[in-house]
């Protein structure tokens, strides 16, 4: 008899294990949707930074360029940014080769 009432206390805990498990399992597999599609939105996000910067970059050189008032030091300055940021482009490129 109280055999019995083991086996049956185990089995108890046995099942809630299984649901906890499964329950579990759930919320993993819904934590992990969450994460790919906030990664998504991310590289999106930082992808439309990354085109608002250089647009940015290119109205400022332009705005430097036709300006009446000739600013050769922030032009040459834009540039010679503009200039390194290609070179690392460059390396970046060179070394994935």
């Amino acid at each position: 008899m109280a055999e019995n009432k083991a086996i049956q206390r185990l089995e108890s805990s046995v099942d809630k294990m299984l649901e906890q498990y499964n329950l579990a399992t759930e919320e993993v597999a819904r934590l992990q949707m969450l994460t790919a599609a906030q990664q998504r939105k991310i590289r999106t996000l930082q992808q439309q930074l990354s085109d608002a910067e250089r647009a940015l970059a290119q109205a400022k050189l332009s705005e430097a360029m036709l300006s009446t008032e000739v600013d050769t030091k922030a032009a040459r300055a834009q540039i010679n940014r503009l200039l390194r940021e290609v070179e690392k482009c460059i390396e970046i490129v060179s070394a994935k080769i």
